[in-house]
């Protein structure tokens, strides 16, 4: 069971998957050239870097040019995918200690891939909803709540096989221990309140799928068939909803028609690992997405930093459960009338430059999202943004380029550090998004690494959608999960309407 997966506890009490991570470009990345600088001034530039990365937007400046025409929910459903694939690169152990007084240096791209392993199956298969699942055995998940099933689900579902979640009138939250935190199968996922509501919303659409089976299925049919059906409803609203609204629609496509370019077989790799390039780098472009304050419902405003803590925190709790004033009304995330994400670009809110979390809160580094991701793509030796470019062909952004619009004090710093000639990758891949979309999707590097890994994992795996498209559920609109139109899943608002929580 994956249920202490969390940002800020060690890795001996978690059971995870060990699956694999790699490079996509490992001649890039055993390449001095193609890497920044080693060194102490390196190190003190990405740190001088990542401070001047900040969002200048609050509640009383909202600053709301910087928004996009993405709904605010996105951003989030993009973290919530972020946990479903992949664990460990982001806390520190023996080989990623990067907090301050670490001796951080490049690993050898051998040395990561051969030490370092992904806590996940990457699959968006959501392990990270319903863990290792509940253990099926002869006549399970029909008794009173003591089942075997039960036991070896560690209290993720109930007697019936469904999942738990806490739904008392408009109120939702995750079900939680008697000391606050969630019984869930992937702790990261209450680290904030907004991405927390959404994992209970998966709950209850898994719920909501499995009422909606035919009442001659046992309780374990009905759960086998409804948590492939909540699988396939998740990977198609990735591949055709979320993936076109924050990558280039055209890279989606192609992806989707003719393959990867450069994931799996057809990049010349043997097996399936998920790439460093994406979860160091490429897939952290949601962390400039989000807003520095939220409207939850009509009467609750939070800045970014008060919600970090998610509804574990003592503040945020009410009777043991988040607090009635911090449920979130889902109209106010999702529609065309919903509070928007960020542009994405080289500015992240200032409240994630203090991040609380446990073994984090007051540390130079691990406490600054910014620095953060930087220094932990320098020490993983992830290639630059111009390596990449050249490896895929693409014309690298111009020194004009990447400092267009940018502040006195970044232009010195990127002539100081020759950051203009080898920028770390994940900086390059904002500001290309940028400078090539105004910040509404990602430009054609970072369009091509998210698309080609998400589609790409989808694609290898026998069970997912795209490779049952034989089973009536699998429509050419969408997952039909439940009978009549509403019962078609097309996208996450309908996702959501079909959970009863919209």
């Amino acid at each position: 069971m994956l249920k202490n997966v969390s940002h800020s506890k060690g890795l001996e009490e978690e059971i995870l998957f060990e699956t694999h991570f790699d490079y996509l470009f490992r001649r890039a990345a055993s390449t001095p050239s193609q890497l920044l600088p080693e060194g102490e001034s390196t190190i003190a530039a990405l740190r001088k870097l990542g401070a001047l990365m900040a969002d200048p937007g609050t509640a009383s400046v909202p600053l709301p040019d910087r928004d996009s025409a993405t709904p605010a929910i996105y951003t989030y459903f993009g973290q919530f995918i972020d946990h479903d694939v992949t664990a460990r690169t982001d806390r520190d152990g023996s080989l990623t200690e990067i907090g301050a007084g670490a001796a951080i240096h490049p690993l050898a791209p051998q040395q990561v891939v051969a030490a370092l392993t992904n806590g996940r199956r990457p699959q968006l298969d959501l392990d990270s909803l319903y863990g290792d699942g509940p253990g099926l055995v002869a006549g399970g998940g029909s008794g009173n709540g003591q089942s075997e099933t039960r036991t070896r689900a560690q209290d993720l579902y109930d007697g019936n096989l469904r999942l738990c979640v806490f739904r008392q009138g408009k109120r939702l939250d995750l079900p939680r221990r008697t000391d606050g935190s969630a019984s869930i199968a992937d702790a990261r996922n209450d680290e904030n309140i907004i991405v927390g509501q959404l994992h209970a919303s998966m709950l209850s659409f898994h719920n909501a799928v499995a009422d909606a089976q035919p009442a001659n299925l046992d309780n374990a049919r009905r759960y086998v068939r409804a948590r492939q059906l909540v699988r396939w409803a998740y990977q198609h609203v990735v591949v055709e909803d979320y993936l076109p609204r924050v990558c280039d629609p055209a890279v989606v496509a192609d992806v989707l028609a003719n393959g990867p370019r450069y994931f799996g077989s057809a990049g010349g790799h043997s097996r399936l690992f998920m790439p460093l390039e994406f979860s160091v780098a490429g897939f952290r472009f949601g962390h400039s997405m989000i807003r520095p304050f939220y409207d939850l419902n009509a009467n609750t405003r939070r800045d970014i930093g008060d919600l970090l803590g998610g509804g574990a925190k003592p503040e945020n709790q009410q009777d043991g459960q988040l607090r009635p004033e911090l449920v979130i009304d889902w109209k106010r995330f999702v529609g065309d009338s919903a509070q928007k994400a960020r542009i994405i670009d080289p500015k992240i809110a200032a409240g994630l430059f203090e991040i609380p979390f446990e073994g984090r809160a007051g540390d130079p580094i691990l406490a600054h999202l910014a620095r953060s991701n930087l220094l932990r793509g320098y020490s993983l030796s992830v290639p630059t943004g111009q390596a990449l470019a050249r490896a895929m062909g693409i014309d690298p952004l111009t020194e004009k380029q990447l400092l267009e619009g940018e502040s006195a004090e970044l232009k010195a710093l990127f002539d100081e550090a020759y950051f203009d000639l080898r920028t770390p990758l994940w900086f390059y891949l904002l500001k290309e998004a940028a400078v090539q979309t105004g910040g509404q999707t990602l430009g054609a590097v970072g369009s091509r690494i998210v698309a080609e890994t998400l589609v790409g994992l989808i694609k290898e795996s026998p069970n997912s959608y795209l490779s049952n498209r034989h089973d009536a559920a699998v429509t050419g609109n969408g997952i039909q999960v439940g009978p009549g139109s509403a019962g078609c899943i097309t996208d996450l608002e309908s996702l959501l309407q079909f959970a009863g929580v919209l």
